[in-house]
């Protein structure tokens, strides 16, 4: 018997959103939402969320009273696997044309390719299983994306039109989409919820803190009302400016905690400083630390504040 409850956790004019939970270490704790943007002349989606959530996003589509061939266009905010999970399964049901960032086409066109160059990007990371903490998340069809969105581009869905605003930092890729009439902006992952088990995923420490001033820039100078986010409720733009505050200072934390760990442990490892780090900020040890990790590490060294010591890194 299918449950009553409605798959869609919030609806505001033109916008709906449809929430999947996550797996594996975020179980119970975070999900991924997915946008639907409701046009006079065109349907489209933001994101298509992971694998295990398409069927609430079909019913999704049932109670929009939209069939699946009603979806014109599936903006991609960026490549990972929980945002782009179902690409394949709605340009095969839809025709729907995909677009998104040309930063990582190649990674969104190529399931593996995805998996191995986040998951396995280091030697420490390959012990995480590629299955179950990304190849899972993803349908065995990928959805390529047909034509590029950069920053400024605008999509007219007829009477609704979406701005595109560069946000790199989480991704190189990282795009989010603003509605100037309702002055709602819908992002993904460039601000993250403290409550999140795993460690701030950033590619560039200095693109992530440019995003985070260029979002509160966008919110203070074109009055900014709501914003969706991928992993967290709505907020005003006001509770915004203060999660963009939040995350400056986790950010801060992480790299401070490198920095110590590396005085107080000279020639410490790149996994045993992985360690250290997830424990100093109470989250979970796995792939994506080693991500922002080796991020701030190019950067300090870049910097002259740390140097190589073997095959570890002392200070400078």
């Amino acid at each position: 018997m299918q449950d009553d409850k409605s798959v869609i956790s919030f609806r505001r004019g033109p916008f709906a959103t449809v929430d999947m939970g996550l797996p594996g270490d975020h179980e119970g704790q975070t999900a991924v939402r997915v946008f639907f943007v409701m046009g006079k002349d065109k349907t489209a989606l933001i994101d298509s969320g992971l694998f295990a959530g398409y069927p609430s996003l079909q019913r999704g589509f049932e109670e929009l009273g939209l069939d699946l061939k009603a979806l014109d266009l599936l903006l991609l905010t960026h490549e990972h696997m929980d945002h782009v999970g179902n690409n394949g399964a709605l340009k095969r049901a839809s025709g729907c044309t995909i677009l998104g960032h040309r930063a990582r086409a190649d990674r969104v066109a190529d399931n593996m390719l995805n998996a191995t160059t986040i998951v396995h990007a280091f030697p420490e990371g390959e012990g995480f299983d590629l299955g179950s903490e990304y190849l899972d998340w993803m349908g065995p069809e990928p959805g390529p994306i047909d034509a590029f969105l950069e920053d400024g581009s605008t999509i007219d869905l007829g009477g609704v039109v979406l701005e595109v605003i560069g946000l790199p930092g989480h991704s190189a890729a990282e795009i989010g989409f603003f509605e100037p009439n309702e002055r709602v902006l819908i992002i993904a992952d460039p601000l993250l919820p403290a409550f999140n088990p795993v460690l701030y995923l950033y590619e560039d420490p200095a693109e992530m803190r440019r995003t985070f001033d260029k979002l509160e820039r966008l919110i203070r100078e074109r009055g900014v009302e709501l914003v969706l986010l991928a992993h967290d409720d709505p907020q005003t733009g006001e509770q915004t400016l203060a999660l963009i505050d939040d995350c400056r200072r986790r950010v801060d934390k992480v790299e401070a905690s490198i920095l110590a760990n590396i005085e107080s442990h000279p020639g410490i490892g790149f996994a045993a400083l992985r360690d250290k780090v997830c424990d100093d900020n109470g989250k979970v040890r796995e792939w994506r630390a080693l991500v922002s990790i080796d991020a701030s590490l190019r950067a300090f060294e870049a910097q002259g504040r740390i140097r190589r010591d073997g095959n570890g890194w002392a200070s400078a």
